[in-house]
Parts: structure tokens; sequence; C-alpha cells
């Protein structure tokens, strides 16, 4: 170290340069005395001494490392004076731009500082923390790039030791990276590179999973909730253009075909899947807005309340494939850090417990922040991943979410959990067991007939409160108040309000059955087998044997409750179709029915707010309007369209399969209601349902029945 303080290329003279480190030290020492005494002059010019900005500094880094290096040995000589009155030197120490320096000698010494200083005071620990993760980002500009990798393998060595020095150190270190974490505005590198070095600290900070996932969790599902948002908007102002035309959805699927052509191909996510992102231009990186570099011009006119012309409507769709990059660079660079960490173990054949410890945090987020979230389109994707590492995963997550749907009858005071989240329970499971390859077909077996039991059970549940109903009216109990009978409930006479609050009170029952219908349509050839046993022929569907877990859907689906009329029109035109297809049951006429009443119950219900459609304007419960919209929308593993993250989907994802082609769509239509066909737009409904599950897609990219007036048909 005492020929590093040597400048000349004379050879050195010990005694000089000794006496240069006892003159610092003692200049440094009495700096910090005099501050106690009132004199802070030669203080803060120690404290100038370490103060170094990269990018503000005229010193070069050269100039600064030769400068710095003989003061380091003398503030080491006066750690223990480094309380709290000398505070702007310590945070000068922790905030300087030492770790960009080039040195490895002098970085290796600066770093040593830092670690002395908090060994000798902890208290320093979250200032030293706050510091060293604004440094998380660093490369997010071109200029940067290259050092980035070294200086960020510099910064995890300190921060892994501290927190092997001081173990506590690992609350002040998650909630460092809550405070610097970027706004979901920030440009996708910037996103990427705190994610990774984020997830990098989870290394060597075991301690800190939980919150650390909790942060970049919630920080994911709010740049997916607002591309929901921006589809919303777009699909408003497509309506405004084109007055809600039928090629609304074609035009926003549309927009992701932007990703496929650029970062979604093979060649731009072979090996490191973020490597496109960290790769943008300086001027792209530095940028702080999220809107159209080449748009500035516009500037004056995007303030409007309205986008009206075609130029605005192209600024909301550019807004909206960039808001999907940034979501698709998030979420590949959590998919690659999963990947990396849920390997089966080569000695063993199985997940290790530190895997399986991992995906229990994962669980239990995902219960408590994305389950409850309606517009979530694509971070359940990450537990769905998880899933399908280990078949115990895929038991637990199913296990977990019928426990959300609870029992089909319990007490209010049993109840702890919301409607709307026993319908967002229903939604995915079904969802999940209908788009999951990597469930076993006694595992498709099992949910369904778990499902079909809780419906099985609310029904009888339903038909004993009617008989106890029945039962006080003869009592003559009944006239507190003017009541419909439970079965004009179920045949839709009465008020409409009081139709869409026997909605609310049945939601549940009602997302469990079209789970259990949406499951049948995508896994019908793992509920049945060939007559003389073995797997399903596509050309002989007249003789199937089905297994006993469906055998009680033909109750629910012709029950009172009518769960065809309450289901998305698409689940139940499409389960109609496959069961009339594969001979399970026949169910046509009650869905035309069901359009029959609601034709009628428009036409004599206009001056009560009916609209044509079926749906009403009368006040209806805030609670009431979101499950009709969920249960309506919300099928949380539609196809993955992110372009990159998709690599991790594809393998295990089970995409829609057609019923085979023997059966025309007028042999269907006859095989079941021959005699009715007064509604002319039941072909156009077939045609349009069986598009979308073809496309393997119900809801649609921007879901259409969440608007507000339309439901169901």
């Amino acid at each position: 170290m005492l020929a590093d303080s040597t400048t000349t290329g004379q050879p050195s003279t010990p005694g000089i340069t000794i006496d240069k480190a006892i003159f610092l030290r003692k200049f440094t020492e009495n700096a910090l005395q005099q501050v106690k005494e009132g004199n802070p002059e030669e203080y803060y010019k120690l404290v100038k001494v370490f103060s170094y900005s990269k990018q503000a500094s005229s010193v070069t880094p050269e100039k600064y490392v030769e400068e710095l290096t003989p003061w380091i040995p003398a503030l080491s000589a006066n750690i223990s004076a480094l309380n709290i009155t000398y505070r702007e030197l310590v945070d000068t120490v922790f905030n300087s731009d030492w770790i960009t320096c080039s040195d490895e000698r002098f970085v290796h010494r600066y770093a040593t500082l830092v670690l002395q200083v908090l060994s000798a005071h902890p208290a320093w620990v979250p200032q030293a923390m706050t510091a060293l993760v604004r440094w998380f980002t660093f490369g997010s500009r071109a200029s940067d790039a290259a050092a980035a990798p070294i200086v960020h393998s510099h910064l995890h060595a300190l921060v892994a030791e501290i927190y092997r020095t001081i173990p506590t150190c690992g609350t002040s270190l998650a909630a460092a990276l809550v405070a610097a974490c970027p706004f979901k505005t920030a440009k996708p590198n910037i996103q990427v590179l705190f994610m990774m070095n984020s997830l990098r600290c989870l290394e060597y900070a075991v301690g800190i999973r939980r919150p650390v996932l909790q942060l970049l969790l919630n920080h994911t599902i709010q740049i997916d909730v607002e591309v929901q948002v921006e589809l919303d908007d777009l699909e408003s102002e497509n309506e405004d253009e084109e007055g809600g035309s039928a090629d609304e959805a074609e035009e926003e699927e549309g927009i992701f075909e932007f990703e496929e052509e650029g970062a979604g191909s093979k060649d731009n996510v072979s090996g490191d899947p973020t490597t496109k992102i960290l790769s943008e231009p300086e001027s792209e990186s530095e940028s702080g807005s999220g809107s159209d570099p080449d748009s500035d011009s516009d500037s004056d006119s995007s303030s409007s309340s309205e986008l009206g012309d075609a130029d605005d409507l192209g600024k909301v769709k550019y807004s909206v494939k960039k808001i999907v990059g940034k979501l698709d660079a998030v979420m590949s660079t959590l998919f690659a850090w999963l990947d990396k960490h849920f390997q089966v173990d080569p000695l063993t054949g199985e997940m290790p417990e530190s895997a399986s410890q991992l995906f229990l945090i994962f669980l239990d987020l995902f219960s408590a922040i994305v389950l409850p979230t309606f517009k979530s389109r694509y971070t359940q994707f990450l537990l769905y991943f998880l899933c399908s590492k280990d078949p115990q995963y895929a038991d637990v997550f199913l296990g977990t979410m019928m426990g959300n749907v609870g029992e089909p009858v319990r007490t209010l005071a049993q109840d702890k959990v919301s409607s709307v989240t026993k319908v967002s329970a229903a939604s995915y499971l079904g969802s999940f067991v209908a788009r999951a390859k990597f469930l076993s077909p006694s595992i498709v077996r099992s949910v369904i007939g778990v499902l079909v039991q809780w419906a099985n059970a609310y029904l009888d549940w339903q038909e004993q409160t009617q008989k106890d109903s029945d039962a006080t009216l003869q009592n003559g109990r009944s006239q507190k108040r003017s009541q419909r009978s439970y079965s004009q409930v179920l045949s839709g006479q009465g008020s409409s309000a009081s139709q869409y609050s026997d909605f609310e009170r049945h939601a549940v029952f009602y997302a469990v059955t079209q789970a259990t219908l949406y499951m049948f349509c995508f896994r019908w050839r793992d509920l049945a087998e060939a007559h003389g046993g073995g797997p399903v022929v596509e050309s002989e569907l007249d003789n199937l044997r089905w297994c006993h877990e469906v055998e009680g859907i033909q109750r629910v689906v012709f029950s009172k409750l009518n769960p065809l009329r309450a289901c998305a029109s698409a689940v139940a035109q499409q389960f109609a179709s496959v069961a009339s297809q594969t001979n399970f049951m026949f169910c046509y006429a009650m869905l035309q029915k069901n359009r029959r009443n609601n034709t009628d119950s428009s036409a004599g219900s206009t001056a009560s707010g009916i609209h044509g459609d079926g749906t009403s304007s009368i006040v209806i419960s805030s609670s009431d309007m979101i499950l009709r919209s969920e249960l309506d929308t919300f099928f949380p593993f539609d196809p993955m369209a992110l372009p990159i993250s998709r690599q991790f989907i594809d393998n295990i994802y089970f995409e829609w399969q057609d019923v085979g082609a023997e059966l025309s769509d007028s042999d269907r239509s006859n095989s079941d209601d021959a005699g009715d066909k007064d509604d002319e737009g039941d072909e156009d409904n077939e045609a349009g349902v069986i598009e979308q599950m073809v496309a393997m897609s119900i809801s649609p990219v921007a879901p259409l029945s969440a608007l507000p007036g339309k439901t169901f048909e």
C-alpha cells in the first residue's frame, strides 16, 4: 500500500511515504475533532476529498483514484469516530461514484472502507444500502453498458459481504429496493436491470426473498393492469370511430403483431431473453416519457379530452405496443430466473427443498396480489409455469383455489372470503385445468368431479331452502313484505333488479358451473374413452363411455338456476356444441329458450330501463357488476401473447382442439332442435364462438363484454 502513494518515477523514499500517511491520518483526526469545537472548515475539506461524481466532476477517474487512494487508510484509522455528527462525510463516502472506477485494487480498498464503517457503526446500514441499490440500474445508458457487468459484480460482492457480516441488514436492503424501484413508466431496460439485480440479491440474501418477490410481483402486475387499461381505452376509441363494429376484436389482436415480428422472433430470444432489451440505444433509455418520440409535434393536440382522428388512435395503439413490450421484458426476466431455480436435482430426481419453499412463497403472493386483481392478463402465468415443474405444485395450487371457492353452503360467520375472490378462484380453476398441458387425465377428472359435486351440493341446499320457505309461507309467516317465489326467481319473472340480485346471490355457483363447462370443452377427451376401452377415436364419437365424475353435470345444466343463461355466452354455446357432437347431452333448446326469454323481457321492460340485448340499466350494486363482468370475461390463462415470454409457456400450454368434423353445423342443429330456427342469428353466433375457441381465446384482447350494459345474450 505504501508503494501506491509514490507518484514519481524515482525510487520511493519510505520515510517520506510514511510521513505523508501519518500527516493525512492526523489531518483527518484533527478535522473530525474541530467539528466538535465548532470549527468545521477542515472537516468540509475532508468531505470534498471523498466527493466524486462521474457525470459532474471535471476530475478524470484516473486522477480521482490517484488523489483519493492515500486518504482511504487515513479515514480507516478514524473509523471509530464516525458517529451521527459526521453524517455529511459518511453520506459522501457512500454516495461517491467510486464503484465506476476501473482500478480493481482501488475498488477493493474503497469497498473495504465501506464495510469497516458499517461494521463499526451498524446504524449506517440503511444509508449504505440506499446508496448501493441506486447502482442497480447502472448500464441503462449506452455509454455505461460495457462497464455495467463489472460494476454490478463489484456491487453484489460488497452487498453480499455486508449481508454476511451484518445479517440484520436484510430489512434495510429490502426497504432500499422498495424505495429504488422504478416507476412503471420507466424504460424497459431500466426495469429489466433493476429486476435482474434485485433477483441477484436473493442468491445470497435468502432471508428477504418474500419481500423482494412481493415487490417485483406488485411491480409487474401494475404494468400488466396498465396494458388492459390501455386496451380498454383503445376499444373505446374504436367504438367512437367505427360505431362498435364487429372488427374491433381483430384490430385489437393486431396490437400484438408488432411484437411477434420484432422481439418475438427466435433469433432475438436465443440465450438471455433480456439481451435485446438491455441493448437499447442511449436516446431511448434516457427518455423519461412513454410517448412516441416521433410525435412531439402533436403534443399540443394530444391534450384534448377525446382522440377522435386516426393519428390520435394510432398513438394509443403505439402506446399499447410499448407497454406490452415493457411487460414482456419484465416477465421474461422473471421467467428466466424461476427457470434457473426450479431444476430437478440430478441425484434425487426431485425438486430441491429450496425450490419447494420458493414455490410456496410464490403461491402465497399470488393469492394475496394476483388473485384479487381482475384486470391481470399475464402475471398469473408465472405461477402457471411453476406448477408445470412438479405435479405436487399443481396439486397444491388446485387445492388452494378450491379452498378459496369454499364450501357450497357456509354461514356468513364462517365465510371470510368475498364473492369476488370466490368467482376469481373458480375462474382460475377452470382456465388452469383447461390449459395446463402437463396435467394428467386423472387430475382433470378429479377436479371436474369436485366441482360437479360442489354444484350438486349447492342445488341440494337450494332445494332444501325452498322447501323450508314453502313451509313458512303455508304457516302465514311471509307477510313481512312482498316477495317473489323461488320458482318466479328461477323463471326470470319479476323485476330486473331482483334478477341481478339473484345473480349476485348465486354468483359462485354460476362461476363453478362455468369453470366446469369450460374444462369440458377443452378436456372432454380426458373424460371419455371408446366404448370398448382405450383412447377416444375422433371419427367414432357415437358410443363414448364417460367417467363417473361427470355424471352430475346434466342435473346442474338443466337445474332451475339455469346456469347456461348466466355463463358467458361463448362458453355456453361452445359447451352445447361439444356436448352435442360427443353425444354427452343436448342443450341447444335451452339456449334458444334463454334467448327468447331475454328478448321478451327486453320488449316488455323498456320503461324500466331494459335494453334490447336483455341487459338492465336499473341501479345495480357495484359488487354485482364486478361479478357479472368477471364471470363473462375473465379466463385468466387465455393464450400468452407476449412474444418473448411465451417461449416459456408454449410447450406446456394446451391449445384448443376442435371436435372431429364429421358433424356439420346443420347436422348438429337438426339433431337437437330441428323445429326451433326462429333465431336468425344462431349460425352467426355459432360461427363466432367456434372462431373464438379455435383462436384459443374466449375472452377477446379487450373484453367487449366487460363494458357497462353488456352481459350475456
